[in-house]
């Protein structure tokens, strides 16, 4: 059975899976969300210093740092993927026009107030909660400009420096993308921030949903066991849960409680160790009684603290018949407890934007709730959860292996007792 599962796997879904990622639309998108990773890292500076002015009021307020870093994601995401669809078609002459062409276009969409003294609108929309819409933008714009990339005023023998060429050669897409933007904001009066929010409301209504959590996680942990990485999740679901910190952080500015489960940071509390909630499985194994796995514990515990778990998951969890049932009961029962303990009212939803994916589980737990002692507690309910739901599999795999190793061990012993009698 297992076998036929596997196979109608890798014969139908992961080609799907792996045509989804290599298309050239979704490729951009993904470079574009790991491009701005960094800029959500250093948003983690100031998150860390707000909890020490708790107790320091006189330190400075720094914050500033993350609102001109994190703050302004939506408009690097509308930058990069015009400029990055430029580049893979070859156009790298025309890349950077096409990134600044997407950032005007974006801010053209911001429906900007004319007030006394100047135009106003709200720095949100620059950051995370303008990320679906920058996304939508910048496709716009790259799309526009890949349509437009055979075009030139000028023949191949032209004596024009390229340069001017270039200049030229981009007016048209230039003009086409704000023509876009214009007449969606100040001819048909649309908020196309509201617009896109409406739009993608189903899918981020049902990714804050129970449900929705689970399948999530369902999804990612049982392609990982099939061998392709949750991180082909990453351009879809940091969006999500990006755009949905931002607003819980808002929220818990404007002094009311954050309201989005599925905010960024909370696999800290399912994917305990690294995707799979490993970290368990990791300690098992230095107390195995086959070699592999004894091996493959002294070598993954470390990393597996710090949520790399890359090499554990591969060397004993992919394509491992006795870890099939204990992966898909990590993906329903971790997510799903968690986010009942966060629906009861028991924690705190994160909000902080602690964008450290390699601190141990329950510190991040700690600073994205903003320091709720309630939170850790959760990651260690879950490592228990986690470690009663392998220890079964686990043994059992350790047994077989045992019996495998046993097994090749005699007959390394008999080959060479027969050798030696042949010898002799």
């Amino acid at each position: 059975m297992m076998n036929k599962i596997q196979e109608w796997i890798e014969k139908h879904l992961v080609p799907v899976v792996n045509k989804i990622t290599k298309n050239f639309w979704f490729s951009i998108v993904a470079d574009a969300i790991l491009y701005i990773v960094p800029f959500s890292m250093v948003s983690t500076i100031p998150s860390l210093w707000a909890i020490l002015r708790r107790f320091l009021p006189v330190l400075p307020d720094i914050s500033p740092l993350s609102t001109f870093s994190f703050g302004l994601i939506g408009l690097f995401v509308a930058y990069v993927i015009p400029y990055n669809c430029m580049n893979k078609i070859g156009k790298k002459d025309r890349a950077m026009i096409a990134g600044f062409t997407g950032i005007g276009t974006f801010m053209m969409c911001m429906n900007f107030e004319t007030v006394e003294g100047g135009s106003l609108v709200g720095i949100s929309k620059f950051g995370a909660g303008g990320m679906f819409t920058a996304i939508v933008v910048g496709l716009l714009v790259a799309a526009v400009y890949k349509a437009m990339n055979r075009f030139s005023f000028f023949s191949e023998d032209s004596v024009l420096p390229d340069f001017i060429k270039n200049w030229f050669d981009n007016i048209i897409a230039i003009i086409l993308s704000l023509t876009v933007g214009y007449v969606f904001t100040y001819i048909l009066k649309i908020d196309v921030f509201t617009m896109v929010q409406i739009i993608m409301k189903p899918v981020t209504g049902f990714a804050q949903s129970a449900p929705g959590v689970v399948l999530i996680v369902f999804l990612q942990n049982i392609f990982y066991f099939f061998g392709v990485s949750g991180w082909v999740f990453t351009p879809v679901t940091r969006s999500i849960t990006q755009a949905a910190i931002a607003e819980n952080a808002s929220l818990v500015a404007a002094g009311m409680a954050p309201k989005n489960i599925y905010a960024y940071g909370f696999s800290r509390y399912h994917h305990i160790g690294g995707q799979g909630a490993t970290l368990p499985l990791a300690l098992y194994m230095l107390r195995a009684k086959s070699r592999k796995y004894r091996l493959l514990g002294k070598a993954t515990l470390v990393p597996s603290i710090f949520n790399i778990n890359e090499p554990l998951q591969y060397g004993a969890v992919v394509g491992n018949p006795f870890m099939l049932i204990p992966t898909v009961l990590n993906a329903i029962i971790l997510p799903g407890f968690s986010y009942l303990w966060f629906a009861m009212g028991w924690g705190t939803i994160n909000y902080v934007n602690f964008d450290m994916n390699f601190a141990p589980n329950a510190v991040s737990a700690f600073f994205m709730s903003g320091g709720d002692i309630r939170n850790v507690l959760l990651v260690c309910i879950n490592f228990v959860i986690a470690a009663l739901i392998w220890y079964p599999f686990f043994k059992a795999a350790d047994k077989a292996e045992l019996k495998k190793e046993e097994e090749r061990a005699a007959a390394k012993e008999a080959k060479a007792a027969r050798a030696s009698a042949v010898n002799a």
